[in-house]
């Protein structure tokens, strides 16, 4: 599957469909500057429902981990608590392990994440690695998205 051309990412009136990538949700768990700015505004977008935000199965994992490590299991469990109910949740089958494992991409996590987006009908990856994705233009980093939603008037 190929990204979406710039221009049909966001119109006015459509809610748009995004798949938040680990590093942005754990800007937030992790208070990490300066990017945790961009990173709570999306979150407060989608607990607005303005934009739906999606997080791979793949993520819930890796966050309780690292939040558990930084901030104790507490904190973790809260925070899964809060990622479900704010977001959906988003997966792919064997059929897309092996199409990430296949797409060419050198880091397979981001290849799942891609492909996760894709079988999932997300119009944007929002993510801090871009250049990970190579030329995909659905694939943007939070301050882009957040721009794109303001000037699509969303």
């Amino acid at each position: 599957m190929t990204g979406r051309r710039s221009g049909e990412l966001l119109s006015k009136g459509k809610l748009v469909k995004v798949l938040i990538d680990t590093n942005v949700v754990l800007d937030i768990a992790l208070n990490r500057k300066p990017f945790v700015e961009h990173a709570a505004l999306l979150w407060r977008l989608a607990e607005q429902q303005v934009i739906t935000a999606c997080l791979s199965n793949t993520s819930i994992t890796d966050i309780f981990y690292i939040i558990r490590k930084h901030a104790g299991k507490e904190k973790a469990r809260g925070f899964i608590a809060d990622i479900l109910d704010t977001f959906e949740l988003a997966d792919i089958d064997e059929e897309g392990f092996r199409e990430a494992l296949n797409s060419g991409m050198n880091d397979f996590e981001d290849a799942v994440q891609y492909t996760i987006c894709e079988h999932n009908g997300c119009d944007v990856l929002a993510t801090r690695n871009k250049a990970d994705f190579g030329d995909r233009s659905n694939v943007l980093d939070p301050a882009e998205l957040i721009e794109r939603i303001k000037r699509a008037g969303v």
